[in-house]
């Protein structure tokens, strides 16, 4: 076994192309921020809080569909067309469900901002941002649905190639319904919400095109097979828990983002844009989990132990290596980096401030974030949903909200204090996890 060419290349090979795919799809939600963010701070605040809504439906929507990638994968190299052609009939009647869902749910959100964000000039934001994400839900199911084939495949030209047309699309609308330009009126924050409308269904048509230029025997799989609706429920129940750990930790982050709401309207912004800033960079580690887990299970599958376990030790040294290098960046340029967000003074001191503390967190982050690859990679999907379960709800939240909100023992309420408390909860996970998947792959 040679570790450079059978083990490194093949995981660099496909991590970056998915460092890219994720990079464009965490700057959607960066550039929403930037455009709002640069009309008005309370434009800010209503996005961030209307994305911390909608992001944890999504979320959990990519989950579920995740468990297509290793399936599409094993029977590719299977090549059993007639057990792929039922499982894509599978996975399209799942995501037309979690479209309806996702539609429905995200527009009864809506409803209820007014009822826990007290600001109403934020709260009338957020709600209008909402009406109008709802109508792009399906258009983004769909479009993860196609991914996660093509990823299958290792076809990954037809996502890098949607989400970069999709991005250009976001960005140039979002400023011109923003500021209204043109024959277009002024919309403020909520202008974002109708340029991700457009934007996400011309993503998805460009996905499916390139997906089926890509993969051809898609049309054979059309109408040559259906999907029992009891198949459909166990794909279902199968990426229920891939879902459910990767929202339990968005919807802990969402929390605490509420939990800065208590904190001032100025406090929420800062908070915001740190971790806008922490979801691109950790789009990379998400990325080298995503390869891990394809390498591993193709490894696994094959009982090549020795090329499992030095599969494990590349990617977790490349990901500690890299969030050492992104942590000592961001503290040295938090300043600058946090200034190009908002022209708020006050915001941007509080934000330069907590990025020290984004720093620290990324580290423990990006380790967490490959073990649970690396698990999955194993078919260990429970095991990163009770972990975070844990660290999350019974750790980060219940602590973040005694003393960073309530002042407990005495302690000054503070955004810093609802960071520490984080690291301290991601450092557990990264421990736990880390040495999870250590012990599954010397198996």
């Amino acid at each position: 076994m040679n570790i450079v060419k059978d083990i490194t290349v093949p995981i660099l090979q496909l991590a970056l192309p998915l460092i890219l795919i994720q990079l464009c799809q965490a700057l959607l939600g960066l550039v929403n921020t930037i455009v709002a963010g640069r009309y008005h701070y309370l434009d800010l605040a209503a996005i961030g809080l209307g994305s911390n809504i909608w992001a944890p439906v999504f979320i959990l929507f990519t989950g579920i569909l995740y468990v297509l990638v290793p399936k599409f994968s094993l029977l590719k190299y299977k090549e059993d067309s007639q057990q792929t052609a039922q499982l894509y009939q599978q996975g399209k009647r799942v995501s037309f469900l979690l479209a309806m869902l996702g539609f429905v749910f995200i527009q009864a959100l809506a409803y209820l901002c007014p009822l826990f964000i007290p600001d109403t000039d934020v709260a009338k934001i957020c709600k209008n941002y909402l009406h109008l994400i709802a109508f792009a839900m399906p258009a983004l199911v769909y479009m993860v649905f196609y991914r996660f084939i093509s990823e299958g495949y290792s076809q990954l030209h037809p996502i890098l190639m949607s989400f970069i047309i999709m991005l250009i699309c976001d960005g140039l609308l979002g400023y011109v319904f923003v500021h209204g330009i043109g024959i277009f009126p002024e919309m403020g924050g909520m202008g974002t919400g109708l340029a991700t409308i457009i934007s996400a269904y011309i993503g998805c048509l460009s996905m499916r095109y390139w997906v089926h230029k890509r993969i051809p025997e898609m049309s054979i799989w059309t109408e040559t097979s259906t999907a029992d609706l009891s198949d459909s429920i166990e794909l279902l129940k199968q990426g229920m828990p891939i879902g459910c750990a990767l929202v339990l930790q968005v919807l802990a982050l969402a929390t605490l983002a509420f939990f800065a709401a208590r904190l001032g309207t100025q406090v929420i912004a800062a908070h915001q844009i740190v971790i806008n800033i922490a979801m691109v960079i950790i789009m990379i580690p998400v990325a080298m989990s995503s390869a891990a887990t394809i390498r591993i299970a193709h490894f696994n599958g094959m009982k090549y132990r020795k090329e499992r376990r030095w599969s494990y030790y590349i990617v977790t040294a490349f990901t500690l290596f890299y969030a050492i290098v992104v942590a000592g960046i961001l503290s040295q340029f938090a300043r600058q980096m946090t200034a190009f967000f908002s022209q708020d003074s006050d915001v941007v001191t509080i934000a330069a401030t907590l990025m020290c503390y984004v720093a620290l967190f990324l580290i423990f982050d990006a380790l967490q974030t490959v073990a649970a690859g690396i698990l999955r990679g194993m078919q260990q999907f429970t095991q990163p949903l009770f972990v975070i379960l844990f660290c999350y709800w019974m750790v980060i939240i219940p602590f973040s909200y005694m003393f960073g909100i309530n002042g407990a023992f005495q302690v000054e309420p503070s955004v810093m204090m609802i960071w520490k408390i984080m690291i301290m909860g991601i450092f557990l996970a990264a421990l736990l996890l880390t040495a999870q998947s250590y012990r599954w792959v010397l198996k």
